[in-house]
């Protein structure tokens, strides 16, 4: 009776420490950044492509975000990656060399330019085409299935003549569209870079970018009030979330040409976070992912923030610069 009774008793301490145990485990300690990102990283976007100035070149590279490491995709010391351009997917990249940027001329020329697609299925780089010399070159996605690459060239018979040569492809590489536009540099003036079109106004039309004439408004439809505005800007890039809560505008000072980033939450209606830094030249947006590109140090760094939990998950700095879309030419 009594070897029982001990029994029980045990028992009963043993139910007792582990409801004690339960009950402390339910109030875990707060996690620090590295925690955080293995959570994210497991809910992540997989990654991006990025060009590095090495000794030597410009190379193209991929970070995975997933494993953290980086892979590279394209890398000869005799051909510059100078530009790079996937979709929203993520699936389908381009991306732009040149031989050399020849600086003994009145106006540099990109030399040797070639363009790329690169097939992240396959893991294969395919040549698109080869192209004569340019005194500009740049390229952007019209949409998910149309990608745009334009060169401006001096006209070979008329000096005063440039010509803008725009081909439109498909996600594969394929040509779709292809036509020259002569200027007159003298009386037209020289050809406007061409942009994507923004998306000026959230899907469930709450939300509204609106231009005053030295100034850019956020406009609530819904209540019919000014959220923010930005005086004396210009407008370089817009970018929404996949669910539209968060609204990015990249903006310009017209006096001073600084460059910031901010972000606008829709739901409580409020800027939660501005960023100004040195040198921001580009950046792209992947879920709740603000990808961007800056100065620290005389380097060119890249940063990852996640735009919901303002948290900086990863700063990529590697070689001797980093850039996002397209590299800075010495």
């Amino acid at each position: 009776m009594i070897f029982k009774s001990k029994q029980i008793i045990i028992l009963i301490f043993l139910f007792i420490a582990l409801i004690i145990f339960s009950c402390t485990d339910n109030n875990p300690k707060e996690k620090d950044n590295t925690d955080d990102y293995q959570y994210l990283n497991r809910n992540s976007f997989k990654g991006f492509y990025f060009i590095t100035e090495t000794s030597s070149s410009l190379v193209l590279n991929y970070y995975n975000f997933i494993d953290d490491t980086i892979l590279t995709i394209f890398n000869n010391k005799n051909e510059k990656v100078i530009e790079v351009e996937h979709n929203s997917q993520n699936n389908s990249v381009f991306f732009i060399t040149i031989k050399r940027l020849n600086k003994n001329l009145d106006i540099p020329e990109f030399e040797g330019i070639k363009l790329y697609h690169y097939d992240n299925t396959s893991k294969s780089i395919k040549l698109i085409n080869n192209f004569s010399s340019s005194i500009q070159v740049y390229s952007f996605w019209v949409d998910i299935n149309r990608f745009k690459f334009i060169r401006v060239f001096f006209d070979e018979v008329v000096a005063s003549y440039v010509v803008k040569h725009s081909i439109i492809y498909n996600p594969f590489g394929k040509l779709i569209f292809e036509e020259n536009e002569v200027f007159d540099i003298i009386k037209s003036g020289y050809p406007v870079i061409e942009k994507a079109n923004f998306k000026l106004m959230s899907s469930d039309k709450k939300i509204q970018i609106k231009f005053g004439v030295d100034s850019i408004f956020i406009f609530n439809n819904k209540t019919q009030k000014v959220e923010a505005t930005f005086n004396k800007k210009n407008i370089l890039d817009i970018a929404w979330t996949d669910d539209d809560n968060y609204l990015i505008l990249f903006l310009e000072d017209t006096e001073s040409n600084n460059r910031n980033i901010v972000i606008y939450e829709k739901t409580n209606n409020q800027l939660t976070k501005k960023i100004n830094l040195e040198g921001i030249k580009n950046f792209i947006l992947q879920g709740k992912y603000l990808i961007f590109d800056y100065k620290e140090n005389d380097s060119s760094i890249i940063e990852i923030l996640h735009i919901e939990r303002l948290l900086t998950i990863k700063k990529l700095s590697i070689g001797k610069n980093n850039f996002i879309k397209n590299a800075k030419l010495k």
